[in-house]
């Protein structure tokens, strides 16, 4: 029988380490050198397979830092990470139901360019379902953590966590709505204002949180790029689907067909309204 792991004991562990790297990683916004990977050619979009390619030192550096943390602490459990790492071999053949799920640097694409806002993320999965999540944002001073059931949280610097909480109206009508998602922009204009950049789930779903969008729509996303951040944002309030009435399940590494998560069941209804005419469209 697998041992439990509570999820803050998880946030207290992985909180230090994860705000090390941000400040470290500071140091090399902007300022990196794309030593590149070969592309995701199964990325419907060309913005996407470009930049798959996004590659620096820092994005293993910082993987294997946070992997020498799990393994101290929680060495039984699986591992689903974003790159093929020295540390990341040591979780082969685990077979807890619970599962870290971590991106080392979401949005290396800007990271590399210094050009807009990257994310350290790093979960906890019990059984496909994300009950912890730490999300740093360096260039804002930002760090979001979540617990299943007990809400999502952003400390700015030193000052005291301040709780995220959706209001009952969003406060505006930004939908995030991908590259890999364009033919689905036009149609969500008559209720939404789409745009697709900057990229990067934990962006897109951490200002989700904030209040900043409303609506998330995307294509063949990873789960390590999804699951640490979307906990943040469905402890704020919204609510996130691969289907309709159907919630991601965390237990594997795959791509999820669509991602849909918005500030209320209502929007997530019209952005499934707009995929299934998209479907039909090309049906014709």
């Amino acid at each position: 029988m697998a041992k439990r792991i509570a999820p803050r004991a998880f946030i207290d562990a992985l909180l230090p380490v994860v705000d090390q790297c941000a400040r470290a990683s500071l140091i090399f916004f902007g300022q990196v050198a794309d030593i590149g990977k070969a592309p995701d050619k199964s990325l419907i979009s060309d913005q996407a397979q470009d930049a798959s390619t996004a590659f620096t030192v820092l994005d293993g550096a910082i993987q294997d830092i946070l992997l020498a943390a799990v393994l101290q602490h929680f060495p039984a459990v699986r591992c689903i990470a974003e790159e093929r790492t020295v540390l990341k071999k040591r979780f082969a053949g685990n077979t807890s139901p619970y599962t870290v799920i971590l991106d080392p640097i979401d949005g290396t694409f800007h990271f590399k360019r210094g050009d807009a806002p990257y994310h350290i993320t790093i979960g906890l999965a019990y059984k496909g379902e994300m009950i912890a999540s730490i999300v740093a944002r360096p260039s804002e001073g930002k760090v979001f953590t979540a617990i299943k059931d007990e809400g999502a949280y952003v400390q700015i610097g030193k000052r005291r966590p301040r709780r995220l909480s959706l209001p009952k109206k969003p406060r505006n009508n930004s939908a995030f709505i991908s590259s890999k998602a364009r033919p689905h922009q036009a149609l969500a204009r008559p209720k939404f204002d789409p745009h697709e950049r900057p990229i990067g789930a934990a962006l897109v779903l951490t200002r989700l949180a904030e209040g900043e969008h409303c609506a998330y729509l995307t294509r063949q996303v990873e789960i390590y790029d999804a699951g640490p951040p979307s906990l943040i944002a469905e402890e704020a309030g919204a609510v996130c689907y691969t289907e309709i009435n159907r919630k991601p399940v965390y237990s594997q590494r795959r791509k999820f067909a669509y991602f849909v998560a918005a500030a209320n069941d209502d929007i997530a209804a019209q952005l499934f309204t707009i995929i299934r005419q998209v479907k039909r469209n090309k049906k014709a």
